[in-house]
């Protein structure tokens, strides 16, 4: 699901000013209002997906992002995760093929907001950071057809290929990641039409990419550089909406289970906490068929909240039932933040993070993320 409107921030707003405790940030609500959309191209309507043409830009659509989570282990078990998104907005419609607009090499057509985490569990550490960054002068940008994201030295690259590197830092962490995906792309909503809203166009381009395996290094910022192995995740979605006026935030959760089943649902909540009926999910089995998750097949329950360091409270641990579309046994787990600390400093506050999945029995048998918005009043 990531962020839909997150982008609309960047068109219009700027990084706030701290107040007097030192917190910044933005409502969701606020992120996602008030932008002129007028000219730019709409998901209203099913398309042909093409790949790897499709890891690259969709310029003609105000709001883009690739995005990135894994769990990764150490050598002697250490346990790090790692959030990334690069995101594109749109300056203006047109602007990105007017062969006027590009006389000049630092013209810009698209801003690029780029969020980056770590959590380092052993080291009790969790820090993200933001950059914004227009797309002049070579500074960041995608290349087309596919093949390269980046700003300034934060990349991913190879998209045109089967195997991808992730190159970041978050502050003086360091991380050179090699990814090859282990499964086909999944379309996600209806073919890859996900609906957000009730009107035409009020909706998103959107696949993903739910189980890439991961290989490199950690550079701790003590120094000490480890090997590092793990599963990643990629969402892609471009789109020009927001969410609608009776829509105040959502719950995202992309699992990966050791059994090699994979989940996604994002549970979308009215301003009074109950989930909307366009709440979706995909259930994707190792061997079978994935199929579409409604919200009546899913039951999801916060058991523990946990207030963050900027005051705001996040649930840090549910309860999820899940009956499979097509029947089979019902799923139940307990899905636990790895730390409960995982809150985004950046200039729309949410939490994304790293989580473990429990069995009834309390036993581990997967893993995967969390990302959180429109809690901003606790």
């Amino acid at each position: 699901m990531l962020l839909v409107g997150l982008l609309a921030a960047c068109g219009g707003v700027e990084p706030p000013e701290a107040d007097d405790s030192g917190v910044t940030g933005l409502r969701v609500s606020e992120a996602l209002g008030g932008e002129d959309t007028t000219g730019f191209r709409r998901a209203d309507a099913p398309r042909a997906f093409e790949f790897p043409r499709d890891h690259g830009p969709h310029p003609g659509f105000r709001n883009e992002w690739w995005y990135l989570t894994g769990n990764l282990d150490g050598p002697e078990g250490e346990r790090f995760a790692f959030h990334v998104t690069f995101f594109r907005v749109g300056l203006a419609p047109g602007l990105a093929g007017d062969p006027v607009w590009h006389e000049s090499a630092w013209a810009s057509p698209d801003l690029w907001m780029v969020h980056t985490a770590v959590l380092d569990r052993d080291a009790g550490f969790h820090a993200s950071e933001e950059r914004f960054v227009r797309d002049g002068g070579g500074l960041a940008g995608a290349t087309e057809p596919v093949g390269r994201v980046w700003a300034e030295d934060w990349e991913l690259a190879g998209l045109e290929g089967a195997r991808w590197t992730l190159r970041f830092t978050v502050e003086d962490y360091v991380l050179s990641l090699d990814l090859e995906p282990a499964r086909e792309p999944v379309l996600q909503g209806e073919a890859g039409l996900s609906q957000k809203g009730p009107e035409p166009g009020d909706a998103s381009y959107y696949y993903s990419m739910p189980r890439i395996a991961v290989a490199g290094e950690v550079r701790r910022a003590a120094g000490a550089t480890l090997d590092v192995t793990g599963q990643a995740w990629m969402d892609r979605e471009w789109s020009t909406s927001a969410l609608a006026e009776d829509q105040a935030g959502w719950d995202w959760f992309a699992l990966q289970l050791d059994d090699g089943l994979d989940v996604m649902y994002y549970q979308l909540r009215r301003p009074d906490g109950t989930p909307h009926e366009l709440s979706k999910g995909r259930w994707m089995p190792a061997n079978a068929q994935d199929a579409l998750l409604e919200p009546e097949q899913v039951q999801l329950e916060p058991t523990r909240y946990a207030t963050q360091p900027s005051g705001n409270r996040y649930p840090v641990e549910w309860s999820m039932r899940i009956e499979p579309p097509g029947g089979g046994p019902v799923r139940e787990w307990t899905v636990v933040a790895v730390r409960d600390e995982q809150e985004m400093d950046t200039v729309v506050r949410y939490w994304e993070g790293a989580v473990d999945i429990l069995d009834a029995d309390g036993e581990p048998v997967g893993r995967g993320f969390v990302e959180l918005t429109g809690y901003e009043d606790g």
